[in-house]
């Protein structure tokens, strides 16, 4: 299968880089003690930040303005990183879903940027970032019996081969079919910078995710960057 950003993603909004953690032989069935602690120490960390208002923050505005363009109130519908902080803020503790799930928002709570992940063994075709035609469809996270269809011209990642949308509007909300689950061993987690220094910060943030991922996982880990220069590449 091939992972695919579409060139008109890159032309919309030029400052967008991503990277794509691939991570296979992935331990992700138990809870481990110091991934908890981890995640705790970084939501302390939130809490301690002036993150008040998050929609003000220089890393953070950009995803408000992408769901402003997208004609979705960011404060209605918030982009999966704002989301996170402003349920920190209340001094909700995230919940331990899996292994996966809480190291990238450990990664997303540290550096400010929006993270998701998908298991690979459900996908049929190609893990596509694009604009919606309104044809795709979408069943939310946690609701297998409700399917709605994306808007066109609503930013989706998507399985080319069955239309089927694993994260709705760029970064707001996970699909239900490719949900990360503690028998997942091979997945694609996506970090996400749009700003202009993403692509000189963006390795730091990956690399620090994937020694995670080894050191507690088990995983395998490749690391591929994603730009206008080289919007795609191969997953054996």
């Amino acid at each position: 299968m091939r992972y695919i950003v579409e060139p008109e993603i890159f032309q919309t909004y030029p400052l967008f880089r991503r990277a794509v953690l691939v991570a296979r032989n992935m331990n992700n069935s138990r809870e481990i003690p110091e991934v908890l602690a981890l995640l705790r120490k970084c939501e302390q960390s939130v809490r301690r930040e002036e993150l008040a208002a998050p929609y003000e923050h220089p890393r953070l505005k950009p995803w408000a303005d992408v769901f402003a363009s997208m004609r979705l109130n960011p404060k209605r519908y918030p982009p999966s990183v704002i989301n996170l902080i402003k349920r920190v803020h209340k001094g909700t503790e995230l919940p331990y879903v899996n292994t996966l799930v809480a190291l990238f928002n450990c990664v997303s709570l540290r550096h400010l940027i929006p993270c998701g992940g998908d298991d690979l063994d459900v996908v049929s075709g190609d893990l596509t970032l694009t604009f919606a035609t309104g044809t795709e469809h979408y069943v939310p996270l946690g609701q297998p019996d409700v399917l709605e269809q994306p808007p066109a011209g609503e930013v989706i990642y998507m399985d080319s081969g069955n239309k089927d949308v694993f994260c709705r509007a760029w970064c707001w909300k996970n699909g239900d079919r490719s949900k990360l689950s503690p028998s997942t061993t091979r997945a694609a987690i996506n970090l996400d910078m749009l700003t202009e220094h993403a692509e000189a910060e963006l390795p730091a943030v990956a690399e620090e995710l994937a020694s995670r991922l080894q050191n507690w996982g088990g995983a395998e880990v490749e690391i591929h960057y994603l730009s206008p220069s080289a919007p795609s590449f191969e997953i054996a």
